[in-house]
């Protein structure tokens, strides 16, 4: 240093001592540095604003200081002086997060919710989240992510300061809708139109397209099944399946054709109870075969009579009409007499009798006895010149059948309605040959749990009745020398069909054969002129295996058994035409209702 320098400095020196020394007697200090991170915040000093960070504060005594910069929290405290501090560099908290994410969903357009406030629908790029918190101190308050779209289930996420990326939200579906085709067709292959039922809905016919909607309340629940039934009614069986989330569009239904159904014969009957006799309704169910060809040899000629329809459908069931329960025929061969079960509104059965020609079933229906509160029911007239009808009845008393009589001329009734028997006992299934001689009818005492049912007789001029002392559960007297009767074997519970004379003697069994004796045998009608015997068995079998109960012929001797019917159904009832050779009646539910049959063998019984 040059020796010139040197002097000014030391007189610079000597100068400024003086007024450093006074300065320090006075308290002065050197300026306090004040800097924030971030900076720009403004500082107090002393409740004075003294700039915005960076800046400076004299920093000779005790001060309070705050800082203050939107979005972060305000810092404040007391700067204590400090010869060795010079700079104060405060941090501030932010109040505030952000963070950056990429939202998509599977399916897309899900929308998206951030605390209830929707952004947009999903995919979504670049969507700023602020985070806050209550103070520096405090975690940053989650936010909830809400992704939802229609007919999907909602879910809902947690968004944290430490989330760094969303992956992909899979939605659930809750609805959806699927179209099927459905068909219906034969074994063949031929297209039918059938009724498709849904859930217990009939929802059109086949080929039908049909949306079903699957809906559940939760993704953890399963989706629900639809039980969809194809049938043609009363032509094809039913075809049934199951339709869930997973099944194919196309669904095709193969239906086999109904061959058979159930029938069911109602009938009023004197029906032993625990406390003696009744007379109600009694219900008997037969296989029914829809085709009514007969494949017995011995048949030449079979036409319906009656044309009562299957239950099963709909004409069928809207009629209050149930079953025929009983026919004869008129002396003339004309006309056939039947009782027809029928219903009133209320569903209380009752029944009376009608007419109708003997030649086809297009034939008009004629009533002749009337009221719905009581049973008319087994009519029978002989082929005697007297034109009785007898049937029987509980006209007269609701509680009992009794047997009563009406004159039919030209096929009407004509006068009044006679009552034969009068007494306690039930009277029912009349039957007589010879109006000059006597009406044969089964009886049975009431209030007796083990009475029997037995013949009794009585006579059109109103005698008194006579009880033979022989047990039926039937009887036939349409051969007025001859009764033949029905009951039970006590060995094996089998009906068996037997005869005696008008005076209740000669009893002798009818069917001998082997096996017969260990089938049915019952409803016994002799020819007119008593040489053979028609009656109905179960012994025979159908295509399947099943008994059933079919029409057998038999010579009065009990040789030379023949069957008549073959047809699988249930044929009841046989009954002679009184005029015509070879000519037979029944009763048969073949076709599938009970409807009278006209029968002609191919050959007579002379």
């Amino acid at each position: 240093m040059k020796p010139s320098h040197r002097r000014l400095l030391t007189k610079r020196f000597l100068t400024a001592a003086p007024c450093l020394a006074l300065l320090l007697a006075a308290g002065c200090t050197t300026p306090v540095a004040l800097t924030t991170n971030p900076a720009g915040a403004t500082a107090y000093v002393n409740n004075q604003s003294v700039g915005v960070t960076p800046t400076q504060f004299e920093g000779s005594k005790p001060v309070p200081i705050e800082l203050r910069l939107d979005g972060y929290f305000p810092e404040s405290f007391v700067y204590q002086p400090d010869p060795n501090t010079h700079t104060l560099n405060i941090q501030l908290a932010p109040k505030t997060l952000t963070k950056t994410y990429d939202f998509t969903s599977d399916p897309a357009g899900a929308t998206v919710q951030i605390d209830g406030n929707t952004i947009g629908a999903t995919p979504l790029s670049a969507v700023k989240v602020v985070y806050v918190r209550d103070d520096k101190n405090s975690p940053w308050q989650d936010k909830a992510l809400t992704v939802s779209k229609t007919d999907y289930q909602t879910e809902n996420l947690t968004l944290g300061a430490s989330t760094d990326s969303v992956p992909p939200v899979g939605l659930s579906l809750l609805k959806d809708i699927h179209t099927y085709t459905i068909t219906a067709a034969t074994a063949d292959g031929s297209e039918l139109n059938a009724e498709v039922n849904i859930n217990g809905t009939i929802v059109g016919q086949t080929p039908l397209k049909v949306p079903l909607t699957f809906r559940r309340a939760d993704k953890r629940n399963a989706w629900p099944v639809f039980n969809v039934t194809v049938d043609v009614p009363a032509k094809y069986k039913p075809a049934k399946t199951v339709i869930d989330y997973g099944t194919g569009s196309a669904i095709p239904f193969k239906l086999e054709p109904i061959t058979e159904i159930t029938t069911s014969l109602y009938y009023p009957a004197a029906v032993m109870t625990p406390t003696g006799i009744a007379f109600k309704l009694a219900q008997s169910n037969a296989v029914a075969m829809l085709n009514t060809r007969e494949p017995a040899e011995i048949v030449a000629d079979l036409k319906q009579i009656t044309n009562f329809t299957r239950r099963d459908l709909k004409e069928g069931a809207a009629t209050r009409a149930d079953s025929i329960n009983s026919f004869c025929i008129t002396p003339d061969g004309g006309h056939v007499i039947f009782s027809l079960t029928s219903h009133d509104d209320q569903g209380n059965y009752y029944s009376n009798l009608y007419i109708k020609q003997a030649d086809d079933a297009a034939s008009g229906v004629s009533q002749l006895t009337q009221g719905e509160h009581y049973w008319d029911t087994t009519p029978d007239i002989a082929n005697d010149g007297n034109n009785f009808l007898v049937f029987a009845s509980n006209r007269s008393d609701r509680s009992k059948p009794d047997i009563f009589r009406v004159s039919l001329i030209d096929n009407s009734l004509s006068g009044g309605i006679s009552r034969l028997t009068n007494d306690l006992r039930y009277n029912f299934d009349p039957t007589y040959g010879d109006a000059n001689r006597q009406l044969f009818y089964l009886s049975v005492e009431p209030n007796f749990p083990l009475a029997d049912t037995q013949i009794s007789s009585v006579r059109f001029d109103g005698s008194l009745p006579t009880q033979l002392s022989t047990s039926a559960v039937e009887v036939n007297n349409t051969f007025r020398d001859k009764i033949f009767f029905t009951r039970i074997d006590p060995d094996t519970k089998k009906k068996q069909i037997f005869s005696i004379t008008a005076d209740g003697k000669l009893e002798t069994a009818l069917v001998n054969q082997e096996g017969f004796r260990q089938s049915n045998c019952f409803n016994p009608a002799a020819s007119p002129d008593g040489s053979h015997v028609l009656f109905v068995s179960d012994h025979g079998v159908d295509e399947q295996g099943r008994h059933n109960d079919d029409i057998y012929l038999i010579n009065a001797d009990g040789t030379n058994m023949q069957v008549l019917t073959r047809n699988g159904s249930d044929d009841i009832m046989p009954a002679w035409s009184p005029t015509e050779d070879g000519v037979i009646y029944f009763l048969s539910n073949r076709g599938g209702a009970y409807n009278i049959w006209r029968m002609k063998l191919t050959h007579g019984t002379k």
